[in-house]
């Protein structure tokens, strides 16, 4: 598998909120969670819980666009821009960082960086 592949597969779960299709595409005993209000969290099984709550809310949607990405022979990071909404007010703006790592014939998720987009006054 390639890196774009199981970037399209990691995306592709969260889109599904299909929480068994997200486990498969991260490294399974830990990886580092720096969420939008800044916790930490470091097991996958944490991260797995964060979103499993996520995936039950109804209503919301999520829009990826591709800002840069850095490939190497082990090691993948990926800049996304996301446009999240919650019906009928929530909007909010982001850079997502992903960093895949190559494991065997593997790409696996070991850190997901969410940094709110401020605006300027």
């Amino acid at each position: 598998m390639t890196f774009r592949e199981a970037l399209g597969l990691h995306l592709q779960a969260i889109q599904a909120r299909d929480l068994e299709a997200l486990e498969r595409t991260l490294a399974p005993e830990a990886l580092a969670l720096i969420m939008a209000d800044g916790k930490l969290v470091r097991s996958t099984r944490e991260f797995l819980e964060a979103h499993r709550a996520w995936f039950a809310m109804p209503g919301w949607t999520l829009h990826a666009n591709e800002v840069q990405v850095f490939e190497g022979s082990d090691l993948a990071v990926v800049v996304l821009e996301l446009d999240y909404r919650e019906p009928p007010k929530v909007r909010s703006r982001s850079y997502l960082t992903l960093v895949f790592q190559r494991r065997g014939s593997r790409w696996l998720m070991v850190q997901d960086q969410n940094t709110p987009i401020q605006s300027m006054p």
